[in-house]
């Protein structure tokens, strides 16, 4: 199994290049498999908050043109907060690569706390964006950061290996950037990352590929324009069980439909014909 990385603007995804067949990512596995309740009322709150926020502009439109912006208000909130998520990610990553960077003011709070975290933390990542795969169970992803970070001299994390300068080795870190903190769902994808089979750092040549390291600690990043949290994250094979059981559950929703075949008749139903007959 060989996986290429594609890419058109904002949008990734992974083909096998043996066989040209989508293999879906991690992210896909849980948009199309988890619940996701918070949604719910996340949707309402944002309809409301841009009816609120336009009301001038709503007010001025006809009633079914009015009707049509709310409809699209909440995924005017969600594209801002995935852009912006998106841009403080690559800048992130090239800072971690020791890049230069010109971080627009609206941007700078986020980027400041990205860089404080690296700091604070002396984070030594030795991978970045890099593409992981499971050929066992056919999904791809593409991890934040995995590298050595030094944790606190704490009991909780006692249990970690250590290396002569007291770095935490092989740490898989995520990188969210919402204004809600960190999700539970959180430890389905980063259990996705550390058991794939794979890790790849070069997204677009296979042959970069190889055996998926030992992970001794999870966790994410919750950077905020006011500081940031590092938040560990259970992430043990337990969870990753779960994420395989919500590819399946994606899966069959994917197909759902092609299970319902067409109403039967019985057998033994009257049957009638329209016939045409001579004028009276």
């Amino acid at each position: 199994m060989k996986i290429v990385k594609k890419s058109n603007g904002r949008n990734h995804w992974y083909v096998d290049a043996d066989t040209g067949e989508r293999i879906p990512g991690v992210t896909t596995i849980l948009d199309q498999g988890l619940p996701k309740k918070a949604l719910i009322n996340w949707s309402a709150n944002a309809t409301a908050e841009y009816a609120i926020d336009h009301w001038d502009e709503l007010a001025a439109l006809a009633p079914s043109a009015r009707l049509s912006k709310l409809k699209g208000g909440r995924y005017a909130v969600k594209d801002e907060a995935s852009n912006r998520g998106t841009q403080v990610h690559k800048m992130g990553e090239r800072l971690i690569r020791g890049e230069q960077v010109v971080v627009p003011d609206l941007l700078r709070p986020y980027v400041d706390s990205y860089v404080r975290f690296m700091d604070e933390f002396q984070l030594r990542a030795r991978h970045v964006e890099a593409l992981v795969y499971s050929e066992r169970h056919r999904y791809c992803g593409t991890l934040d950061i995995f590298g050595d970070i030094l944790l606190p001299d704490m009991p909780e994390y006692d249990h970690l290996p250590r290396d002569d300068d007291g770095y935490v080795c092989n740490a898989l870190i995520d990188a969210k950037t919402n204004r809600s903190g960190i999700f539970g769902e959180t430890a389905l994808q980063l259990s996705g990352y550390r058991f794939c089979d794979f890790m790849q750092p070069d997204p677009g040549d296979p042959d970069s590929a190889f055996e998926m390291p030992p992970v001794h600690f999870t966790g994410a990043v919750w950077i905020r324009p006011d500081g940031y949290s590092l938040v560990p994250v259970v992430a043990e094979e337990e969870q990753h069980r779960a994420l395989l059981y919500a590819q399946q559950v994606g899966r069959f929703d994917q197909g759902a439909r092609e299970l319902i075949g067409e109403p039967v008749e019985p057998p033994t139903a009257s049957r009638y014909s329209l016939v045409k007959v001579g004028d009276q």
